[in-house]
């Protein structure tokens, strides 16, 4: 893996000469044609593997076209699958001004420990995080690995999909013009292709398509919310582990068209041809990132402020996303699979809205709490306050665990208990305790997170921890054969490891360290006392 002192750029850059120089060669089969992968010694990867005709020109803002000899839209001979295709387009996290990617970019990955097809292992299908506006399916030191493939016997798939306002612009101009009457949400037709993908071709590389686990971190598991709601991905998987996904999914295509008509006044446009031959980097400066409905939602790792709401990215279209995701789950509609819900106890500890909190005192703790808080009135703020006392801990860790309970924890504990009420398949909830040995300092962020933040648990599946702790402590090794040894036997079998731990139904939670302790009725107090006052409702939105 590589240093996480890289910069956006350089990362980019060497993804895309696919790390690999004169490793063997390894050719499997696919509908579109062969494909040739390497194999480095400890299992195969097979990289860059096109799914979809590039969504450029008039397919811009339309469903994805998949590859099939019948459209005589493959490619001739062997592709050669050595290196990562295109980033989707994006701006630099680091620097705005500058964009990443291509909209040429929908590509996936196979990492896998064997190509026989009689194999027939389990198939992990990961979708990456970033707000649904930045990163790709092989961000180094987060994604799978040939050495996790062979290390856990599991074929993993990622994709690409379409992010920003390329993946999730809804506008009543881009209905007019669908055959649905829909917009928004080509990300979300991105991965369900990618999924069809992985039904047509896993076989010929060790996969079982009847066993296939989504997973996906942040806004990959935000993507599995909508997933499940969706007709259109029924049957393409089995069960699915969410990690730190976003529980507030409400907002239909019709009203986040209103909400994004800033956009269009942005673009200048006022027809779809014009809209067509905007220039990729015309769309990301059009985007409303700062101003409502604030797609940059920078107030997202922060403490809410009263009446301060973002706009929806993904949306309730009726279509891809067939039904509100709640109503899916109360009515029984849902895609009824088991699921594996997590969060970590302090969400909002590496994000750069905070990046000067490990330096806060106690004072400059209070003054922030009553600062955001004190707008829904002087007595939730002081109520705050006891309950994330001062003087215990750090301001840091008091400050993150209440960020995480409003914006994640409580939701996503509210969102189990909806689904558990109403399907029939399994929930598992687990809430991540451990802390990393030393404060780590995420893709080389300058500020450290000390606490259980977010992507922790991401780091341990991936055994990536090496890459932030050099050596990792016992903690750290402990903490990550605890994910594992829960995560694949969830995958395997459709429930964790640890007997004790039961279902959400059974109002248990697990809590995950170096090893397991289970609880019942996990917060639900300070959950009650959030949801009350209606800070619930300030919950992770993408």
């Amino acid at each position: 893996m590589l240093p996480v002192f890289y910069t956006i750029v350089q990362l980019l850059a060497i993804q895309s000469s696919g790390f690999v120089n004169s490793e063997p060669t390894a050719v499997v089969d696919t509908q579109c044609g062969p494909v040739e992968g390497k194999y480095n010694g400890q299992g195969y990867a097979f990289r860059g593997i096109p799914y979809s005709l590039p969504p450029t020109g008039n397919r811009r803002w339309k469903p994805p076209i998949p590859l099939n000899k019948q459209a005589g839209n493959c490619w001739d001979g062997i592709f050669k699958a050595y290196a990562y295709g295109n980033t989707c387009m994006q701006r630099n996290p680091e620097n705005h001004s500058i964009i990443l990617g291509s909209e040429d970019c929908l590509y996936l990955n196979v990492w896998t420990p064997t190509i026989n097809k009689s194999a027939n292992l389990h198939v992990m299908v990961w979708i990456h995080g970033g707000s649904l506006q930045d990163s790709n399916a092989n961000w180094p030191t987060y994604c799978p690995s040939e050495e996790l493939a062979r290390d856990t016997n599991i074929v993993y798939v990622g994709m690409n999909y379409r992010l920003n306002a390329f993946g999730f612009m809804s506008l009543s101009l881009l209905s007019e013009q669908s055959k649905t009457n829909t917009s928004g949400n080509y990300g979300f037709m991105d991965q369900i292709l990618a999924l069809r993908w992985v039904q047509d071709n896993v076989k010929n590389f060790g996969g079982n398509p009847d066993s296939v686990t989504l997973f996906g971190q942040s806004s990959g598991g935000t993507s599995i919310v909508a997933l499940l709601a969706s007709e259109q991905a029924r049957g393409l998987f089995h069960k699915a582990w969410m990690l730190s996904a976003s529980a507030v999914f409400n907002k239909t295509s019709q009203e986040a068209s209103i909400d994004n008509l800033v956009f269009l006044k942005n673009t200048g446009c006022t027809n779809i041809t014009c809209l067509y031959d905007l220039p990729a980097s015309k769309i990301l400066s059009s985007v409303p990132w700062e101003v409502y409905p604030f797609w940059e939602m920078r107030d997202q790792s922060d403490l809410p402020t009263k009446d301060h709401f973002d706009g929806a990215i993904a949306v309730v279209d009726g279509d891809v996303v067939t039904y509100p995701p709640y109503k899916a789950w109360q009515q029984g509609l849902a895609i009824d699979v088991p699921l594996l819900i997590g969060t970590t106890a302090n969400e909002i500890d590496c994000d750069p809205t905070l990046s000067t909190m490990y330096m806060w005192n106690w004072t400059e703790y209070e003054r922030q709490v009553k600062g955001h808080l004190g707008t829904y009135g002087s007595k939730l703020a002081d109520d705050a306050l006891r309950m994330y006392p001062i003087n215990v801990t750090s301001p840091e860790y008091e400050y993150t665990r209440m960020g995480a309970d409003i914006r994640v924890g409580c939701p996503n504990d509210f969102m189990s208990g909806v689904i558990s009420l109403s399907m029939k398949s399994p929930v598992y909830r687990y809430v991540v305790t451990s802390q990393p040995s030393e404060p780590v300092h995420v893709f080389g962020e300058p500020f450290p997170a000390s606490y259980s933040f977010h992507m922790w648990d991401q780091f341990a599946y991936f055994d990536t921890i090496k890459d932030y702790i050099k050596p990792p402590a016992t903690s750290d090794r402990n903490f990550q054969e605890t994910i594992q040894r829960e995560v694949l036997s969830f995958v395997r079998t459709g429930i964790p490891s640890t007997k004790d731990w039961q279902s959400y139904s059974h109002g248990v939670t697990a809590l995950l360290s170096e090893d397991i302790s289970v609880v019942s009725n996990y917060k639900k107090d300070t959950c009650l006392f959030w949801s009350l006052n209606g800070l619930l409702n300030y919950g992770w939105i993408n």
